[in-house]
């Protein structure tokens, strides 16, 4: 569930749910109306896909760290919640989830704490977690590629593959992403 487009299909297709007890099953889909903060859309991007279960309906499960949320409010912020809830253990609530802290109410980047800016130390480890996840970032399997895991990283990029196989880095303090990278490419 790594790629986003994965993660947003998950609440576009009904699941199958069985009871344990009863071994009865049902059909579920995302519950929740679109005037909800926590929207399909919203919580993809904030890192879930939709894994509900027979008593948690409406949950949705971290790809990155695995933590498990429900009982969505209307004015639940699914970034809100995934950095309160997760900035110690997960790398995505970090690089994507922490990026409301670190602007001021015009949107412009403060970094009032020094540990979030982009060449930190902190946010570097953060944003290399997200091409280890399932060592799913292919140019690690190349020796000598350019554009390996520990460069991308470095030169501020997150993985943002939006299907499977695929190589596309996100640089999310100016919002350009790249894919398509060739063994001679270097990300710095």
């Amino acid at each position: 569930m790594d790629a986003f487009n994965n993660r947003l299909d998950s609440f576009r297709k009904a699941k199958r749910v069985k009871q344990l007890t009863t071994k009865r099953t049902i059909s579920l889909k995302w519950p929740h109306p679109t005037h909800f903060v926590a929207t399909p859309d919203t919580l993809t991007e904030a890192g879930f896909f939709f894994n509900p279960s027979w008593g948690a309906r409406d949950n949705v499960e971290c790809f990155c760290c695995g933590k498990c949320l429900d009982g969505w409010e209307e004015q639940d912020d699914p970034f809100a919640i995934h950095w309160d809830k997760c900035r110690d253990n997960c790398a995505w609530a970090v690089v994507r989830c922490g990026l409301s802290e670190d602007v001021d109410r015009k949107g412009n980047f403060t970094f009032k704490d020094t540990t979030r800016q982009p060449d930190s130390k902190v946010m570097e480890k953060a944003r290399l977690a997200t091409f280890k996840i399932n060592d799913s970032w292919p140019h690690d399997r190349i020796r000598g590629h350019g554009a390996n895991s520990t460069k991308m990283a470095k030169a501020g990029f997150v993985f943002t593959p939006q299907t499977p196989g695929d190589d596309t880095g996100t640089c999310l303090y100016c919002r350009v992403s790249l894919s398509g990278w060739d063994e001679d490419d270097d990300p710095l």
